[in-house]
């Protein structure tokens, strides 16, 4: 397992297993750990999505509602902390947040997870950075 340096607190999450829907530390998605981590490293809380965004159409659609939002403000270089948001093809798919050169996200099957950014890049076609701080 990789440790995260003087970002230890970000271990804690490390392993927490996959659980669609999922927002605590019994089992998380990825907006789960986003959200969590929103809430307990910064104190800021994001919008609970119903279970109705657990459909993967309907939560493409948030995730780029997010985006174009006007909450969002989007970055070409990512600082610690930053929202990371990624597409397959044309929809918005998964998010995470960039931390020291890498992503903590949440994978189906495996659970929470800590990526170097240039390995988390070939799983998608896009990637975005940026700060998103919603009303």
């Amino acid at each position: 397992m990789r440790t995260l340096g003087d970002m230890a607190w970000l271990n804690r999450y490390i392993g927490v297993p996959y659980v669609f829907g999922g927002r605590d530390m019994n089992g998380l998605d990825c907006y789960g750990l986003v959200k969590l981590i929103y809430l307990n490293h910064y104190g800021h809380v994001l919008p609970d999505w119903t279970t109705d965004v657990l459909n993967m159409r309907v939560r493409a659609s948030e995730f780029e509602n997010a985006v174009t939002s006007g909450d969002f403000t989007q970055k070409d270089e990512p600082e610690d902390g930053d929202l990371v948001i990624c597409y397959r093809t044309k929809a918005a798919h998964h998010m995470g947040i960039y931390y020291a050169g890498g992503v903590i996200h949440c994978v189906d099957g495996i659970g929470v997870v800590y990526e170097p950014l240039p390995r988390f890049r070939r799983n998608y076609t896009n990637i975005i950075f940026g700060e998103w701080y919603p009303e």
